[in-house]
């Protein structure tokens, strides 16, 4: 299952639900977000916001094994991701 939240985006008129998928990992030396995922997998391709709802960037990749998935974020900037590992991510269910 999951939470779901009804939250007003910038890039959309309407409210839209977004769902946790889980807590940054860490940041790959590619600059990829490394993100171990709770209650379910995200389609690629899905975009990904953090607390602020600030648009980080696209699922890329979920790796792992199916127990324990992870899912590779490809952002959009690459400044002060540091900042983020241990934040909760979000993506538009």
């Amino acid at each position: 299952m999951g939470f779901y939240f009804l939250v007003p985006l910038k890039d959309s008129k309407k409210p839209q639900f977004l769902r946790i998928a889980g807590k940054v990992f860490t940041i790959s030396k590619q600059g990829r977000i490394v993100a171990k995922l709770e209650n379910f997998v995200p389609r690629l391709g899905a975009r990904v916001y953090d607390r602020n709802l600030r648009n980080l960037g696209v699922v890329v990749d979920v790796i792992g094994n199916v127990k324990s998935p992870y899912m590779v974020v490809k952002p959009f900037e690459s400044k002060g991701l540091e900042k983020i590992i241990g934040d909760s991510l979000y993506v538009k269910d």
